[in-house]
């Protein structure tokens, strides 16, 4: 009967010992993993060589379920730029635009003249704050893409 019990007791402490530490690497420690990740992708868009005429006016990452469909972790990570240049120009620019992280889907939109709506709904998660004090959009434009997260044990992504 001791036997049990002790048998027991241990694997209720292996049972709670377990979930502690999924429960802290769910919350805590993956997610920080994740941001790192992120922060790196974002500094990335700092130090991309950039056309004449053009500037980096913020950068900005979101790490989390982006898409909406359900249990899983992505990153968007991009810059807000301004420049005199055409779009045409921008475009080919950024489809040439290399940076050492593997990308999908990468994006390029002008921020649309009414600031209100700032850019494509599928894309709210985005907030430059730099928005916060534009009066007009003209030659400003949203580059970025997703990236996979390191991990799926996050708890943003469920």
């Amino acid at each position: 009967m001791k036997r049990l019990k002790r048998v027991l007791a241990v694997l209720l402490i292996v049972i709670i010992t377990i979930s502690v530490i999924y429960f802290v690497s769910l919350t805590l420690i993956c997610p920080a993993i994740n941001d790192a990740r992120a922060e790196r992708i974002k500094e990335e868009y700092l130090n991309i060589e950039l056309p004449p005429q053009t500037e980096i006016v913020e950068t900005y990452n979101y790490c989390g379920n982006i898409t909406g469909t359900g249990n899983h972790v992505e990153i968007w990570a991009g810059a807000l730029i301004k420049s005199e240049l055409p779009e045409a120009e921008l475009f080919h620019w950024y489809e040439e635009m290399k940076i050492s992280y593997v990308a999908y889907e990468p994006l390029f939109w002008p921020v649309p003249e009414d600031l209100t709506s700032q850019y494509p709904e599928t894309h709210s998660f985005i907030e430059f704050t730099h928005f916060n004090s534009m009066t007009e959009a003209k030659g400003y434009y949203i580059i970025g893409s997703y990236y996979d997260a390191v991990t799926q044990h996050d708890i943003r992504g469920h």
